[in-house]
């Protein structure tokens, strides 16, 4: 899997512990605030690379700052809490779609994981990508 490191989030996260609200690493640098939602449809990419233990779930969330840090995130797609028994090594990637995102006002966009418990294991690659299926496994 080849992925563009301006569109990696994050690569092998283990942050993820407690109950919170973690921002992704990395962001995508839009240049300038400019409205994503012409042209090609993008998506944002959750891999899992080490199974999830414990906690309770995690929800994803797509999010534009106008800060790199994603400090103060606008919130524009997200999943449904996802239940640990569902994170694990070897599941289907989780692809969200980032649809019309208009973000004439923030220039980064990123994502944040919302997190419910406490972990003590897990992993997760995350990513920005044109094509919303592939063998990323």
């Amino acid at each position: 899997m080849y992925i563009d490191k301006n569109l990696l989030l994050d690569s092998e996260l283990s942050t993820i512990t407690t109950a919170a609200t973690t921002t992704s690493t990395g962001s995508v640098d839009l240049g300038v605030a400019r409205d994503i939602a012409k042209g090609q449809p993008l998506y944002a990419v959750i891999v899992i690379d080490e199974a999830f233990v414990g906690g309770t779930s995690i929800q994803f969330r797509v999010v534009t700052d106008t800060l790199a840090t994603l400090a103060s995130p606008t919130y524009h797609a997200e999943t449904i809490a996802i239940l640990t028994a569902d994170l694990t090594l070897g599941r289907e990637p989780i692809v969200l779609p980032i649809g019309m995102i208009d973000s004439d006002r923030e220039r980064y966009l990123g994502l944040v994981y919302l997190s419910v418990g406490t972990f003590s294991a897990g992993k997760l690659t995350s990513f920005i990508t044109p094509f919303p299926s592939s063998n990323w496994g």
